[in-house]
Protein backbone atom coordinates (compact mmCIF):
# COMPACT_ATOMS: atom_id res chain seq x y z
CA UNK A 1 0.00 0.00 0.00
CA UNK A 2 1.34 3.39 -0.68
CA UNK A 3 0.97 6.96 0.92
CA UNK A 4 0.95 10.40 0.00
CA UNK A 5 4.06 12.29 -0.99
CA UNK A 6 3.05 15.41 -1.82
CA UNK A 7 -0.10 15.81 0.39
CA UNK A 8 0.00 19.48 0.62
CA UNK A 9 -0.24 19.58 -3.41
CA UNK A 10 -3.55 17.24 -2.92
CA UNK A 11 -5.28 19.08 -0.21
CA UNK A 12 -4.17 22.14 -2.45
CA UNK A 13 -6.28 20.92 -4.81
CA UNK A 14 -8.83 19.52 -2.59
CA UNK A 15 -9.45 23.15 -1.79
CA UNK A 16 -9.67 24.07 -5.04
CA UNK A 17 -11.93 21.84 -6.42
CA UNK A 18 -14.36 21.07 -2.82
CA UNK A 19 -14.74 24.35 -1.53
CA UNK A 20 -15.07 26.24 -4.19
CA UNK A 21 -18.36 27.79 -3.14
CA UNK A 22 -16.36 29.53 0.11
CA UNK A 23 -13.19 30.88 -1.54
CA UNK A 24 -12.62 34.08 -4.02
CA UNK A 25 -11.16 33.75 -6.45
CA UNK A 26 -12.45 30.11 -7.85
CA UNK A 27 -9.57 27.94 -7.62
CA UNK A 28 -7.50 26.86 -10.80
CA UNK A 29 -6.80 23.44 -10.41
CA UNK A 30 -9.72 21.79 -10.00
CA UNK A 31 -9.94 20.43 -13.41
CA UNK A 32 -7.04 18.00 -12.06
CA UNK A 33 -9.28 16.01 -10.36
CA UNK A 34 -11.54 13.16 -11.97
CA UNK A 35 -15.09 13.28 -11.68
CA UNK A 36 -16.17 10.80 -8.83
CA UNK A 37 -17.37 7.83 -9.59
CA UNK A 38 -18.37 4.94 -6.98
CA UNK A 39 -16.60 2.76 -8.83
CA UNK A 40 -14.84 0.08 -6.98
CA UNK A 41 -11.12 0.70 -7.41
CA UNK A 42 -9.10 -2.74 -7.97
CA UNK A 43 -7.31 -3.16 -5.48
CA UNK A 44 -4.17 -5.10 -5.27
CA UNK A 45 -3.99 -8.28 -2.97
CA UNK A 46 -1.29 -8.44 0.29
CA UNK A 47 0.15 -10.64 2.57
CA UNK A 48 -2.28 -10.39 5.77
CA UNK A 49 -5.30 -9.51 3.93
CA UNK A 50 -7.99 -12.61 4.14
CA UNK A 51 -9.83 -13.70 1.21
CA UNK A 52 -13.05 -15.77 0.91
CA UNK A 53 -14.25 -18.43 -1.39
CA UNK A 54 -17.98 -19.05 -2.27
CA UNK A 55 -19.14 -21.44 -4.52
CA UNK A 56 -22.49 -22.14 -6.04
CA UNK A 57 -22.51 -25.85 -6.70
CA UNK A 58 -19.88 -26.84 -4.55
CA UNK A 59 -20.61 -25.49 -1.04
CA UNK A 60 -18.86 -27.85 0.37
CA UNK A 61 -15.37 -26.26 -0.85
CA UNK A 62 -16.76 -23.29 1.14
CA UNK A 63 -13.92 -21.26 2.46
CA UNK A 64 -14.39 -18.18 4.75
CA UNK A 65 -10.82 -16.88 5.84
CA UNK A 66 -8.29 -17.45 3.30
CA UNK A 67 -5.34 -15.46 4.53
CA UNK A 68 -2.58 -14.48 2.22
CA UNK A 69 0.88 -15.91 3.56
CA UNK A 70 4.13 -13.99 3.57
CA UNK A 71 5.22 -15.58 0.58
CA UNK A 72 1.81 -14.18 -1.67
CA UNK A 73 -0.05 -17.49 -1.76
CA UNK A 74 -3.30 -18.81 -0.33
CA UNK A 75 -4.59 -22.42 0.18
CA UNK A 76 -7.53 -23.00 -1.89
CA UNK A 77 -9.47 -26.13 -1.63
CA UNK A 78 -8.25 -28.81 -3.92
CA UNK A 79 -5.57 -26.91 -5.46
CA UNK A 80 -3.32 -26.31 -2.70
CA UNK A 81 -0.84 -23.10 -2.58
CA UNK A 82 -2.01 -20.56 -5.69
CA UNK A 83 -0.71 -17.25 -6.16
CA UNK A 84 -2.83 -14.42 -4.86
CA UNK A 85 -0.43 -11.19 -3.63
CA UNK A 86 -0.47 -8.57 -6.28
CA UNK A 87 -3.66 -9.65 -7.81
CA UNK A 88 -7.54 -7.99 -8.02
CA UNK A 89 -9.89 -10.62 -6.98
CA UNK A 90 -11.09 -10.49 -10.63
CA UNK A 91 -7.72 -11.64 -11.84
CA UNK A 92 -7.21 -14.33 -8.60
CA UNK A 93 -10.88 -15.72 -9.78
CA UNK A 94 -9.71 -15.90 -13.51
CA UNK A 95 -6.40 -17.86 -12.13
CA UNK A 96 -8.30 -19.78 -10.01
CA UNK A 97 -10.77 -20.80 -12.70
CA UNK A 98 -8.71 -21.55 -14.87
CA UNK A 99 -6.78 -24.31 -12.06
CA UNK A 100 -10.33 -25.54 -11.41
CA UNK A 101 -11.25 -26.81 -14.39
CA UNK A 102 -9.23 -29.84 -13.58
CA UNK A 103 -10.89 -30.81 -10.98
CA UNK A 104 -14.90 -29.58 -11.29
CA UNK A 105 -17.32 -29.54 -14.59
CA UNK A 106 -18.57 -25.90 -13.49
CA UNK A 107 -16.13 -24.04 -11.16
CA UNK A 108 -18.97 -21.43 -10.69
CA UNK A 109 -17.92 -19.15 -7.46
CA UNK A 110 -17.02 -15.97 -5.87
CA UNK A 111 -14.33 -14.46 -4.49
CA UNK A 112 -14.29 -11.86 -1.69
CA UNK A 113 -12.44 -9.72 0.67
CA UNK A 114 -12.90 -11.20 4.06
CA UNK A 115 -10.64 -8.68 6.01
CA UNK A 116 -7.89 -6.42 4.78
CA UNK A 117 -4.23 -7.23 6.74
CA UNK A 118 -2.43 -4.47 5.01
CA UNK A 119 -4.51 -1.95 3.77
CA UNK A 120 -4.79 1.44 5.19
CA UNK A 121 -6.05 4.83 5.08
CA UNK A 122 -5.18 8.24 6.03
CA UNK A 123 -7.08 10.60 8.52
CA UNK A 124 -6.10 13.65 8.83
CA UNK A 125 -7.43 17.94 9.60
CA UNK A 126 -9.84 18.45 12.70
CA UNK A 127 -9.26 15.05 14.33
CA UNK A 128 -7.87 14.32 17.52
CA UNK A 129 -5.22 12.17 16.15
CA UNK A 130 -4.22 12.31 12.38
CA UNK A 131 -2.46 9.80 11.14
CA UNK A 132 -2.06 6.07 8.82
CA UNK A 133 -4.64 3.51 9.67
CA UNK A 134 -5.52 0.19 9.23
CA UNK A 135 -8.45 -0.30 6.92
CA UNK A 136 -10.16 -3.47 8.65
CA UNK A 137 -13.32 -4.48 6.71
CA UNK A 138 -16.03 -1.85 5.97
CA UNK A 139 -15.31 1.04 7.36
CA UNK A 140 -16.93 4.29 6.23
CA UNK A 141 -16.07 8.15 6.48
CA UNK A 142 -17.53 8.50 9.75
CA UNK A 143 -16.16 5.57 11.49
CA UNK A 144 -12.85 6.57 10.13
CA UNK A 145 -13.17 10.37 12.23
CA UNK A 146 -14.01 8.39 15.01
CA UNK A 147 -10.63 6.03 14.66
CA UNK A 148 -8.99 9.21 14.68
CA UNK A 149 -9.92 10.17 18.33
CA UNK A 150 -13.06 11.95 16.77
CA UNK A 151 -13.64 15.86 15.39
CA UNK A 152 -12.29 18.44 17.46
CA UNK A 153 -14.15 21.12 18.36
CA UNK A 154 -13.40 23.57 15.10
CA UNK A 155 -13.97 20.99 12.61
CA UNK A 156 -16.33 21.41 10.04
CA UNK A 157 -17.99 17.98 9.96
CA UNK A 158 -20.47 19.24 7.03
CA UNK A 159 -17.96 19.47 4.70
CA UNK A 160 -15.09 16.54 5.11
CA UNK A 161 -13.18 15.66 2.20
CA UNK A 162 -12.51 12.25 0.60
CA UNK A 163 -10.02 11.72 -2.17
CA UNK A 164 -9.58 8.18 -4.00
CA UNK A 165 -7.46 7.07 -6.66
CA UNK A 166 -9.56 5.57 -9.50
CA UNK A 167 -8.48 2.85 -11.67
CA UNK A 168 -6.58 4.89 -14.26
CA UNK A 169 -4.43 6.31 -11.40
CA UNK A 170 -6.04 9.96 -11.66
CA UNK A 171 -7.06 11.03 -7.68
CA UNK A 172 -10.98 12.43 -7.95
CA UNK A 173 -12.38 13.84 -4.16
CA UNK A 174 -15.81 14.36 -3.44
CA UNK A 175 -17.42 16.22 -0.08
CA UNK A 176 -19.82 14.60 2.27
CA UNK A 177 -21.84 16.16 5.23
CA UNK A 178 -20.94 13.92 8.15
CA UNK A 179 -22.87 16.33 10.18
CA UNK A 180 -25.88 15.75 8.46
CA UNK A 181 -24.73 11.66 8.70
CA UNK A 182 -23.93 12.14 12.09
CA UNK A 183 -27.64 13.31 13.08
CA UNK A 184 -29.85 11.81 10.75
CA UNK A 185 -27.87 8.26 9.36
CA UNK A 186 -29.22 9.45 6.27
CA UNK A 187 -27.22 6.69 4.09
CA UNK A 188 -26.68 9.49 1.13
CA UNK A 189 -24.14 10.88 3.53
CA UNK A 190 -22.43 7.35 4.08
CA UNK A 191 -19.19 7.41 1.54
CA UNK A 192 -17.98 3.74 2.16
CA UNK A 193 -14.12 3.60 2.46
CA UNK A 194 -11.03 2.08 -0.25
CA UNK A 195 -7.73 1.31 0.90
CA UNK A 196 -5.82 4.35 0.08
CA UNK A 197 -8.64 6.44 0.34
CA UNK A 198 -7.84 9.59 2.44
CA UNK A 199 -10.14 11.30 4.73
CA UNK A 200 -9.88 15.01 5.63
CA UNK A 201 -11.91 17.21 8.13
CA UNK A 202 -11.26 20.97 7.51
CA UNK A 203 -12.11 23.64 10.16
CA UNK A 204 -15.17 25.51 10.95
CA UNK A 205 -15.21 28.26 7.92
CA UNK A 206 -12.28 29.06 5.11
CA UNK A 207 -12.40 32.43 4.77
CA UNK A 208 -9.59 32.65 2.05
CA UNK A 209 -7.11 30.81 0.26
CA UNK A 210 -4.38 32.35 1.74
CA UNK A 211 -5.83 31.30 5.52
CA UNK A 212 -6.54 27.73 4.11
CA UNK A 213 -2.33 27.62 2.66
CA UNK A 214 -1.45 28.86 6.43
CA UNK A 215 -3.81 27.00 9.12
CA UNK A 216 -4.25 23.76 7.27
CA UNK A 217 -0.82 23.36 4.92
CA UNK A 218 1.92 25.29 5.88
CA UNK A 219 1.32 24.71 9.78
CA UNK A 220 -1.23 21.43 10.51
CA UNK A 221 -1.34 18.75 7.76
CA UNK A 222 1.63 15.93 8.67
CA UNK A 223 2.43 13.87 5.83
CA UNK A 224 4.04 10.68 4.77
CA UNK A 225 6.14 11.06 2.29
CA UNK A 226 5.34 7.28 0.77
CA UNK A 227 1.75 8.59 -0.29
CA UNK A 228 1.56 10.34 -3.44
CA UNK A 229 -0.74 11.73 -5.73
CA UNK A 230 0.89 13.70 -8.58
CA UNK A 231 -1.46 16.11 -9.66
CA UNK A 232 0.82 17.13 -12.79
CA UNK A 233 1.13 13.88 -14.44
CA UNK A 234 -1.45 11.30 -12.14
CA UNK A 235 1.32 9.36 -11.46
CA UNK A 236 0.30 7.48 -7.74
CA UNK A 237 3.29 6.20 -5.83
Amino acid sequence: MTFLRRLPVVLLAVCFAGCVQHLDPKPHSARNFAPWTNDPVPYRLSPGDVVALQFTLNPELNENELSIAPDGTITAPLLGAVDAAGLSLVELKKNLQRRYRAYLRQASFDVLIHSYGAAQIYVGGEVKTQGIYPLKGATDAMQAVVTAGGAIDSAKLAQTIVIRRRGDGRPMMRTVDLRHYLNTADTRDRVMLQPGDLVYVPKTEIASFDIFIDQYLDKSVPFNKTFNYNMGSSVFY
